[in-house]
């Protein structure tokens, strides 16, 4: 479940991260599934942004054909041509004017692949049972995503991580990240723990303390 804020996040504080984290221990008591938070710091359009260079590259190079019908020199051809790529290009940067022309598959494509990058490179998919939630937090691209494995995805009401994602959003619009980050938690919680109760050998693989990168 996916949701864009409205105003840019803020990093969280060595107070704020202990509070997140006394959320996920205080959730994960009560199921035997678990959950984790990341907070992405940096851009995640940054392969959006090579394939605006590479389209600006080629339309660039695309002017060359209708100039030499026009009887233009190699010379102002190249010039055009090195005028064309660097305006395109810094028009390429602008992730609202790559959305606007669609070189961006949809708006929040590129923290979306980041979530799921994310979800893998943490491990986890390997949790015993596969029920690891993961609360993902784009910050510069003000994007939120929760990913429910397989083994608590379908046992979940799909509400849940929607109230989930909704709570994260709406604290952040008020500047209260660190209060929409634990009501997501709790939200995730509770529904975890009627769909997963605790288990034995289950639950308490993963650090409650929230990732940031």
């Amino acid at each position: 479940m996916v949701s864009q804020a409205q105003k840019p996040f803020v990093a969280l504080t060595d107070a704020d991260r202990a509070r997140v984290a006394e959320a996920v221990r205080k959730a994960e008591a009560n199921t035997a599934a678990e959950i984790v938070v990341m907070i992405e710091t940096d851009p995640c359009d940054e392969v959006d942004a090579t394939v605006a260079l590479i389209a600006a590259a080629l339309l660039a190079i695309s002017t060359a054909a209708p100039m030499s019908l026009t009887g233009a020199s190699l010379e102002v051809i190249v010039i055009v041509q090195i005028v064309a790529f660097a305006a395109l290009a810094a028009l390429g940067r602008s992730t609202r004017i790559r959305r606007a022309l669609f070189i961006d598959r949809l708006p929040s494509s590129a923290a979306r692949r980041a979530a799921h990058r994310a979800f893998a490179e943490l491990g986890l998919q390997r949790t015993k049972g596969r029920t690891a939630v993961l609360i993902h937090v784009a910050l510069a691209d003000r994007h939120v995503e929760v990913i429910a494995d397989e083994g608590v995805h379908e046992a979940v009401a799909p509400e849940t991580w929607r109230e989930s994602v909704h709570a994260i959003v709406t604290a952040a619009r008020s500047g209260r990240l660190v209060d929409g980050i634990v009501a997501a938690v709790e939200r995730c919680g509770a529904g975890l723990a009627e769909a997963l109760p605790p288990q034995p050998g289950l639950g308490d693989e993963l650090p409650n303390a929230p990732v940031t990168r």
